[in-house]
């Protein structure tokens, strides 16, 4: 997915897995049968642009009665499941976009075992 111009003012692509895509997809043919007049994938019902995703996600969340969850949360949660994952950490700063790898560097802590992993690779 191409992002466009980030706020340090460079361009930058982002993969997609499968379950993003697809979900693209269904929201796309879900547009496409409501607003087919929209640009937007996200719009409002009368397919405008939705100006605010915060309150969006704000309404969402009320709505399914979670609370003190933020949208970046998700950024948050999305950096914790790919470290202890063993994602190198490299990779989960391009993935978020970080300009330096010390931003990244916060959610080494979530995985020790995979700092003993990579000592045992030295035993092969």
């Amino acid at each position: 997915m191409d992002w466009g111009t980030t706020k340090t003012a460079n361009r930058r692509s982002v993969p997609l897995n499968e379950v993003a895509y697809q979900t693209l997809v269904s929201r796309l043919a879900f547009r496409n049968a409501h607003c087919p007049e929209s640009p937007w994938v996200f719009c409002s019902a009368a397919g405008k642009r939705i100006a605010s995703v915060k309150k969006s996600f704000a309404q969402a969340r009320s709505q399914a009665g979670i609370t003190n969850f933020r949208i970046h949360d998700l950024r948050h949660t999305c950096a914790a499941w790919l470290v202890t994952a063993g994602v190198a950490l490299a990779e989960i700063r391009d993935l978020l976009g970080h300009s330096s790898i010390t931003m990244t560097e916060k959610y080494a802590h979530l995985a020790p075992d995979n700092i003993r992993r990579a000592v045992e690779v030295l035993d092969e």
